[in-house]
């Protein structure tokens, strides 16, 4: 890359200035490709989306500037697309429920159930799993109330993660018999 980033500075003889600016999603490693680019902590990292709050110019050499500026998040009107991308900071999230409904419309149902030790619970109802969850880490308000909340929380922070696992089935493949009929004149 830095090989790349010096052939841009050449124009025919003379070599020119250049700026490079750095931009993403929050948390997805911006600040850090720029230490990594300077070979020393330049700018601040942290696991936190939302660190980097104002772009920053770091002169790289003399030909080459970088600009680490903070993530970008398009409003997209769905919140939990957002919270689910990691772009946002679980503990300053008003709603953390419909993100927490997204996560239980894409993982299947007996893989959280193992994943976190809890019963069998209505499938796609969050407050029923985060009931569970909440009982099941001892996350509990006065009285014994399972703190749902605070059990969002946690598995929101499970999912930005990684501890849960979420991957996509491949589509299924419609059988068309006139498909394999044609196929099997062919041969």
């Amino acid at each position: 890359l830095l090989n790349i980033l010096k052939n841009y500075c050449r124009v025919g003889d003379t070599k020119t200035i250049i700026s490079v600016g750095i931009v993403g999603f929050p948390n997805v490693g911006k600040s850090s490709l720029i230490n990594s680019l300077m070979r020393t902590r330049s700018v601040g990292v942290s696991s936190t989306p939302g660190y980097t709050r104002v772009t920053q110019e770091v002169i790289l050499d003399k030909n080459i500037r970088l600009i680490d500026s903070p993530g970008i998040v398009f409003a997209e009107g769905d919140s939990s697309a957002t919270a689910l991308r990691n772009c946002i900071n679980v503990e300053e999230m008003e709603d953390v429920l419909t993100p927490v409904q997204a996560i239980l419309d894409k993982c299947p149902k007996e893989y959280l159930m193992q994943l976190y030790a809890i019963p069998n619970f209505k499938e796609r109802d969050a407050m029923g799993f985060l009931a569970l969850v909440a009982k099941t880490q001892g996350k509990l308000k006065k009285g014994g109330i399972p703190h749902t909340n605070a059990a969002a929380k946690g598995v929101l922070h499970d999912w930005n993660t990684g501890k849960i696992q979420y991957y996509c089935l491949p589509p299924r493949r419609e059988n068309n018999s006139k498909d394999e009929h044609n196929f099997a004149n062919e041969a």
